[in-house]
């Protein structure tokens, strides 16, 4: 049964898909997919500049600047930013991570030239004035006082900058005394530098008109230009190991489990991916029934790969109680252990397999899913991966290579821990 459902998922997925490469004036990459079967499109601006990228002092600017961009321009304030996207029906988002800063618009197609000029107007002409700055640090420090208060949220973040030395476990909203410290100089500083055209990618997908897409973004975001200085960023990051007791005043023990990861470009990545979604991606992985269903013991434990250009982490995530965290510990170990040892079976690799393909479905299923894609393959690689290449890379896995990762990334020199809660 397995076999044939990936046989079918990789049968539907390999339908031909046409994907349009141009060139803005200035160098910007515009990718584009025509897809004339729906009625709605979705536009995104993808930029290269992300906690990562963040020099001492600048903690939190990337996210910060998200925020400024959605308040106010030259031509709109920051109520007709939103005004006019809601009055067609449509939706602007953004977001932040290590490695970029995403700015998109959900349309239907007949008015995504409106949203089109939102978003080449924030990034041409969005204003910085010192009142918005103001107002928005506090509702960034707010932000950050929200996250505090959710003990999970604390313990993912806290474990982040414990499991690796580096520049990309700076947290995405910076700390109070960071943000304090950024004035409006920095940040115009910051904005040129990164939010150049060679760090920009722009991509569409739905049904469009590709050649009026282009003219209108030529004329906009393809009059950027770059007035960039020399910036001097280390990338290189480290796998700690070792124990963080956070002490807090919870009604849970939060804990995370930390191991070697991937790359996004590592070519045990996939791999990698099926060892997670094995032990805690999913209600049938190896964590969750034994420490949920069969034991009782967490409500909420799973198990992801955070991915980044230079390196990886590993981690397994759990809920529960003072009593039971140690036990839960234990229990985690050990199926670290089994599988490194052991590795998984031919039907966990297959229910894996079919679980990646379902995903990539998924994903193609919408504009957003197919915007999403293009952009994210392009600033890995520098090109759009074909379907065909992903869908080989999932069935060439096999039960050798998945036992030769895991005794590569559960060795114990990377194992660390962050437990937070009233212990």
């Amino acid at each position: 049964m397995f076999r044939n459902l990936l046989y079918e998922g990789s049968r539907i997925l390999r339908r031909k898909m046409s994907i349009t490469t141009k060139r803005l004036d200035n160098g910007i990459t515009l990718l584009m997919e025509d897809i004339k079967s729906i009625n709605t499109a979705s536009l995104g601006f993808f930029v290269r500049a992300g906690v990562k990228n963040e020099l001492p002092g600048e903690e939190g600017i990337s996210h910060f600047i998200e925020h400024l961009l959605f308040k106010g321009t030259t031509n709109r304030s920051a109520k007709e930013i939103s005004e006019e996207i809601d009055d067609q029906g449509g939706m602007i988002n953004a977001y932040t991570s290590v490695e970029k800063t995403a700015y998109y618009i959900q349309m239907t197609s007949n008015t995504l030239e409106i949203g089109i000029d939102i978003l080449n107007d924030m990034f041409l002409n969005s204003t910085f004035t010192d009142e918005n700055i103001e107002k928005e640090r506090n509702v960034i420090i707010e932000e950050i006082r929200m996250y505090e208060d959710i003990p999970e949220e604390v313990v993912h973040e806290e474990n982040l900058g414990f499991a690796i030395t580096g520049a990309q476990s700076q947290k995405v909203a910076g700390t109070i005394e960071s943000l304090k410290g950024i004035d409006r100089e920095k940040i115009l500083k910051y904005f040129y530098d990164m939010y150049k055209p060679e760090n920009i990618v722009v991509a569409a997908a739905g049904n469009i008109e590709e050649e009026k897409i282009f003219k209108q973004l030529n004329e906009g975001i393809g009059q950027l230009k770059d007035r960039s200085t020399k910036r001097v960023y280390n990338g290189d990051m480290v796998i700690n190991s070792g124990e963080k007791i956070i002490v807090q005043e919870t009604n849970q023990v939060h804990l995370c489990i930390n191991t070697l990861g991937t790359s996004s470009t590592d070519k045990d990545r996939v791999e990698a991916s099926v060892i997670s979604n094995v032990l805690g991606g999913n209600m049938s992985s190896r964590l969750f029934q034994k420490i949920r269903e069969e034991r009782g013991l967490a409500y909420s434990v799973y198990s992801y790969t955070s991915n980044f250009d230079e390196g990886g982490l590993f981690t397994v995530y759990a809920g529960t109680t003072h009593e039971d965290y140690k036990e839960v510990i234990s229990l985690i170990e050990e199926e670290l252990k089994e599988l490194k040892e052991n590795g998984i079976t031919e039907k966990e690799l297959q229910r894996a397999k079919n679980q990646f393909l379902s995903m990539v479905t998924f994903g193609l299923e919408s504009s957003k899913g197919k915007m999403t894609r293009m952009a994210g393959s392009y600033l890995v690689y520098g090109y759009v991966r074909d379907i065909e290449t992903v869908i080989k890379e999932i069935e060439d896995v096999n039960l050798n290579d998945i036992k030769r990762v895991a005794k590569k990334i559960f060795d114990e020199k990377y194992i660390s821990k962050t437990i937070l809660g009233n212990i």
